[in-house]
């Protein structure tokens, strides 16, 4: 079996790919990852992102679906996929009638997925899994003083995401899937603050938390056909138990004047306030229609609220997709994919007092390589997020990620060299 060079080559593209994904995250400007562990990313590529997100009750011979490990026993048994992706986002941030734009852009994600038995199959890889970025002023009035204090906040860092899945197919029906995964990265923060009557004179805080952690998930997907004319529905549901983050936290505060001379005043390294991961679960059903249309739809609750930090609220999201399947034809634009979808995530912390909640409209397209069951998915996100209201701040963004899901037959025996 011809193995030996792909298997090197992907273990070298993901050894690379480890300290880009850590070191060179640029995936957020937004001031609301200053909440929380950061901006949560999403689980959903390739395929999935097209629909809204959705997945839990998603599978495919042709596709890796990180939402619900039970779906990777719909890969051919001589099949293994190769899936990684880029993304570009201009986000328009909104207060009081400025605007200020911002663009990020990196890495989604690089996963692969095989066979190890006729009922086993496996997929690992790695992902972001929260990120921060953000650099914004605030500004305050002194009590009892005519003065005010500038406040410049930036940070930056997030969390990367290193898992393994398993699906196992109990029958042609019903599949059980498992995932682990450790959760490590910086969550870096820098604050300046000056008084107006004196900008040169500042006292600087700088805080570096390094957290890391385990987390698991059990997952199920049930398939049934209705008919003989390529119509079924899958129902499928994910389930994963709160966990922690644990870490250390180093904290140094220095004092400037006249912006060269910096004097230390407190350096300290301690154990970091641990985060708990909350208790989620989602469920989601899928109809496929004639073997022509496919419509999804999934829930998500995930129970933030359990951490003792107020900021922390439960989250639910919703999300909606239709898909065109692609027809076997030679016209190559009706052999390609087409989807539209919609999702409402409510967010999971409060920023004064008010959940900053977020929607988005999808729509993506699947396009096959020529010769290959490989393709090139192509979706675009248009959305909003936060408010106006008591001066924080509205988000709209414009996102287009490109995905490339590669199809390869790696055990299957040669004739010849």
């Amino acid at each position: 079996m011809h193995l030996n060079i792909k298997t090197y080559l992907l273990f070298f593209i993901i050894v690379f790919a480890l300290p880009v994904m850590a070191m060179a995250q640029n995936n957020t400007s937004s001031p609301y990852s200053v909440f929380g562990i950061g901006d949560l990313s999403n689980v959903a590529y390739g395929r999935n992102l097209g629909m809204g997100g959705t997945g839990y009750a998603l599978r495919s011979p042709n596709y890796i679906n990180l939402k619900n490990p039970a779906s990777l026993t719909a890969i051919d048994s001589l099949s293994t996929l190769f899936e990684t992706g880029v993304f570009g986002k201009l986000t328009q941030n909104n207060n009081t009638g400025s605007n200020i734009y911002f663009w990020d852009g990196n890495i989604t994600h690089i996963t692969l997925a095989h066979r190890y038995t006729s009922r086993f199959m496996g997929s690992y890889g790695i992902m972001p899994y929260s990120d921060i970025g953000y650099n914004f002023r605030t500004v305050k009035a002194v009590e009892g003083e005519e003065t005010l204090v500038n406040t410049d906040w930036i940070g930056g860092g997030g969390l990367n995401k290193l898992f393994y899945a398993l699906g196992f197919k109990i029958n042609k029906n019903f599949s059980l899937g498992a995932d682990v995964a450790y959760l490590y990265g910086p969550l870096n923060e820098q604050r300046r603050t000056t008084a107006y009557v004196q900008p040169n004179n500042s006292t600087n805080f700088f805080s570096n938390t390094r957290y890391r952690g385990v987390t698991y998930n059990a997952a199920f997907q049930f398939r049934a056909q209705l008919g003989d004319q390529g119509t079924s529905i899958t129902i499928g549901g994910v389930f994963s138990p709160q966990q922690s983050l644990t870490g250390r936290t180093s904290e140094t505060i220095q004092q400037s004047y006249g912006g060269s001379v910096v004097v230390p005043v407190y350096n300290e390294e301690k154990r970091a306030s641990p985060v708990t991961l909350p208790l989620s679960y989602g469920a989601g059903v899928s109809l496929t229609w004639q073997g022509k249309y496919l419509l999804t739809a999934d829930f998500q609750q995930s129970e933030w609220g359990a951490n003792t930090r107020r900021s922390y609220i439960d989250q639910q999201i919703y999300s909606f997709g239709i898909e065109r399947l692609p027809r076997a034809t030679f016209d190559y634009f009706g052999r390609c994919s087409y989807r539209a979808g919609f999702q409402y995530d409510s967010g999971y912390f409060l920023a004064k007092g008010k959940a900053i909640d977020d929607y988005r409209f999808t729509l993506g397209m699947g396009f096959p390589l020529q010769r290959s069951r490989s393709t090139i998915n192509v979706t675009l996100e248009a959305g909003e997020r936060g408010t106006n209201s008591m001066g924080l701040i509205r988000e709209r963004y414009t996102k287009m990620t490109v995905a490339f899901s590669f199809h390869d037959f790696w055990f299957v025996k040669r004739r010849f060299d």
